[in-house]
């Protein structure tokens, strides 16, 4: 047997570092989920296409105020949609499916704007388009129609 000078680590502190190392690489590599990507602008406003539905009474949205209402979608389930009034004549609408991972987005806010509690993000509700991230997508848009004094929503395929 020869004595060196030369020391190896043992196989546990090898392993042990290549677990940190990689965990690290892993991390910054992932970031803090936010993008430094160009924010996608709003979708435009869809034409109405298929049946609409009528969710709620226009008296019962006023003018500022967001909610969301259930909606049938083209699938047969209800799905909760989210809503928006801008002004006396104009009810905008959104999927409340986060373009994120895909969690429920909420009207409920602590600010004027949609809410998704999972990660965070924040959309506008005068357009859908994101706020705050990690979201860089706007929501989807549907159209909608006034008549009766009466809100319709046109939910599609999204």
């Amino acid at each position: 047997m020869f004595m060196t000078d030369n020391v190896f680590p043992a196989r546990r502190t090898f392993m042990c570092a290549s677990a940190v190392l990689g965990s690290a690489a892993l991390l910054t590599a992932c970031g803090d989920g936010h993008s430094e990507a160009d924010t996608p602008e709003a979708s435009s406003v869809p034409k109405p296409t298929g049946q609409s539905q009528v969710v709620m009474k226009l008296a019962d949205l006023e003018v500022g105020a967001r909610t969301s209402v259930q909606a049938k979608h083209p699938s047969g389930k209800e799905i909760p949609v989210l809503l928006f009034r801008p002004d006396e004549k104009t009810v905008l609408a959104f999927s409340s499916v986060c373009t994120h991972q895909g969690c429920v987005v909420t009207a409920e806010s602590s600010q004027d704007d949609f809410f998704c509690a999972c990660h965070g993000s924040r959309f506008k509700p005068a357009d859908g388009t994101v706020l705050e991230g990690p979201a860089i997508a706007p929501l989807v848009r549907y159209a909608t129609e006034i008549k009766n004094d009466q809100i319709s929503v046109y939910v599609t395929e999204s």
